[in-house]
C-alpha cells in the first residue's frame, strides 16, 4: 500500500521527504487557498527517485507571475524578483530559497540561447521547453507524479534523454550539450542513450564558440565531483574532442585543489 507522499520505484517504495518540509506545505496550503495549482519539479524529483540528496526545490505553477506575486505577499513572504524576465519568483521561507516558475513556452531566435518567454496555462508546455525527461517529472503536494515524457522509466533504466529531438533541442541551447555529460557524469554513466551521446559528441566543439568561459567551468566542477567522470572523460578522448576544453578541465582542477586546501 502507498501512503501520502510516497511513489513505488524500481520496486520499492520512495519517500518525497521534501513534501514533508514545513515551508513546502505552507507554499501548497497558500496556492490550494486560492484555488491555484502548484507541483514540485526538476532536481528534487529526480535525486528523490534516485535515492540522492536534495538541494534546491523548484515549483512549476498555471499561475501567471503577477499572481504569484501577489499570493506570496499577501503572506508577507519575502520574495526576489531576478528571475521574473524568466516567469520566476523566489520565495523566501525560513532561510530557505524556492523558485516558482509560471508554465512557459521558450521560443528561440536564431543564434541566440537566450529564449522570448510566454507564460501559458498548460504544463505539456512547460514540459517541452525543458531539457532531459528524467528533469521533467511533475509531483503534487500528495506525491502524485505527472510523467508526460517516460522520465521515470528512462530513470528506470539509467537512461539520460533529451525531451524534444537532440540535435533541435542543443541547437537552442548549446549549454544542454555539458549538462547531458554533466548529469551522465552523475548519474547515468553506465548506459547511455546512442542518439544522444551522438549529437552532443558531434556538437561538442560549439560549447567553447557559445558559452562563456565562465558557464564551461561552472558545468565541469559539476562533473568532477560525478563517479562516472572518468567515463565521460575517456569519451571525451575516444572521439577527439576534449581539445575544445582541456583548458578549463585543468582550470577547474586547479581551483577546485586549492579550495579543498
Amino acid at each position: 500500500m502507498l501512503y501520502y507522499n510516497q511513489k513505488k520505484f524500481k520496486g520499492v517504495i520512495v519517500e518525497f521527504k521534501f513534501l514533508q518540509n514545513p515551508s513546502v506545505i505552507k507554499l501548497f496550503d497558500l496556492f490550494e487557498s486560492e484555488n491555484k495549482k502548484l507541483y514540485i519539479v526538476g532536481g528534487a524529483v529526480r535525486n528523490s527517485l534516485l535515492g540522492e540528496q536534495t538541494n534546491d526545490i523548484d515549483f512549476a505553477t498555471s499561475t501567471k507571475p503577477d499572481d504569484v506575486l501577489k499570493i506570496l505577499q499577501h503572506d508577507d513572504i519575502e520574495v526576489d524578483l531576478k528571475g521574473i524576465r524568466y516567469g520566476t519568483i523566489s520565495a523566501m521561507i525560513n532561510n530557505e530559497k524556492f523558485d516558482i516558475t509560471t508554465f512557459r513556452k521558450d521560443c528561440y531566435a536564431r543564434g541566440s540561447r537566450f529564449p522570448e518567454i510566454i507564460c501559458s496555462k498548460k504544463i505539456r508546455d512547460d514540459f517541452v521547453r525543458r531539457d532531459f525527461t528524467v528533469n521533467a517529472i511533475y509531483v503534487d503536494r500528495i506525491g502524485r507524479t505527472i510523467d508526460l515524457g517516460g522520465g521515470l522509466n528512462d530513470l528506470e533504466n539509467g537512461l539520460l534523454k533529451f525531451i524534444i529531438n537532440p540535435r533541435k533541442s542543443v541547437y537552442f541551447d548549446p549549454l544542454r550539450i555539458l549538462r547531458y555529460f554533466r548529469f551522465c557524469s552523475l548519474y547515468f554513466y553506465n548506459n547511455f542513450d546512442e542518439a544522444s551521446l551522438r549529437v552532443c559528441i558531434s556538437k561538442f566543439p560549439r560549447i567553447r564558440k557559445t558559452l562563456p568561459k565562465k558557464k564551461i567551468k561552472y558545468e565541469l566542477s559539476k562533473m568532477l565531483d560525478g563517479k562516472g567522470f572518468e567515463i565521460i572523460l575517456d569519451i571525451w578522448r575516444k572521439n577527439d574532442i576534449i581539445c575544445n576544453i582541456e583548458d578549463c578541465i585543468e582550470e577547474v582542477k586547479i581551483e577546485m585543489g586549492k579550495h579543498d586546501e
